[in-house]
């Protein structure tokens, strides 16, 4: 069966995918953020040596903690059987777990879930049924694993399984550690200093890379964000000339830090 979600039910119906998760927890989406309620409902499933989560995040390749904070990174690492990886071209948002899936324009960010008008479609699998939605979330559920397989692994994490009486049993040893690249791919590149190759921007708002415009200095999705109340004051998150954190000194009037604005001009 499937189901078109509005704003208003989509955060509910994927906290509920989350909380009924018993297998398998698949999160797809370029920007996370945790949602304290969503955090409270994965941790009960954290110390489950039967249960795998694995995560896609994308973007922001010169700083993955805009994409993927470290918090929610050492949240990830803490469950028992864990896949995370990163895809840099990744624009799209999809939840699922064992019996049900959502494709959706929202990202698993706090911001999103709590602001945004946001749409998805539920896709629930039927039992002894091999058409319709099933082939739908089977086509999904696949593609997304071929991503997954051709994304850089960050930190990769499993249950170690030894068999005994003679083979006829498995018993869980502990757990191992396949992948652990966070540290190198966490590390911030440096950032660009020579003016006449500086060709990127930053959106204010998310820190993403987009073109440098000084007087459009917001992503599209970050515009619709602030085009509902046109505050050119309002204080943002970023740099949009270096993309590095402003604590709050830059705005749309004031797109740039003051240390960087005689190198932006003559740029």
């Amino acid at each position: 069966m499937s189901k078109f979600l509005n704003h208003k039910s989509l955060s509910k119906e994927i906290i509920s995918l989350f909380d009924e998760a018993e297998e398998i927890i698949t999160i797809v989406s370029p920007f996370i953020k945790m949602h304290p309620d969503i955090k409270k409902v994965l941790q009960r499933k954290m110390s489950d040596q039967d249960f795998y989560i694995e995560v896609l995040f994308g973007k922001n390749e010169g700083d993955l903690s805009k994409s993927l904070s470290h918090d929610d990174l050492e949240f990830f690492k803490g469950f028992q059987n864990v896949n995370i990886r990163y895809q840099e071209n990744l624009h799209a948002k999809y939840y699922a777990n064992e019996n049900k899936s959502i494709i959706s324009s929202i990202n698993l960010h706090e911001y999103s879930i709590n602001n945004n008008i946001e749409v998805g479609i539920l896709l629930e699998r039927k039992l002894f049924n091999t058409g319709g939605d099933n082939t739908i979330d089977a086509e999904a559920f696949d593609y997304f694993g071929e991503i997954f397989e051709k994304s850089t692994p960050v930190f990769v994490k499993e249950v170690k399984k030894k068999k005994v009486l003679f083979g006829l049993f498995e018993k869980n040893v502990g757990t191992e550690i396949h992948e652990d690249n966070q540290h190198k791919m966490y590390q911030k590149k440096p950032l660009l200093t020579n003016v006449t190759n500086h060709k990127i921007g930053y959106c204010i708002r998310t820190g993403e890379k987009i073109s440098y415009n000084p007087e459009k200095p917001f992503s599209a999705e970050a515009f619709k964000s602030w085009n509902q109340y046109k505050n050119k004051d309002f204080k943002e998150k970023y740099c949009h000339y270096s993309g590095e954190f402003s604590n709050g000194q830059t705005s749309f009037a004031r797109p740039i830090l003051a240390k960087y604005y005689k190198k932006s001009m003559e740029y």
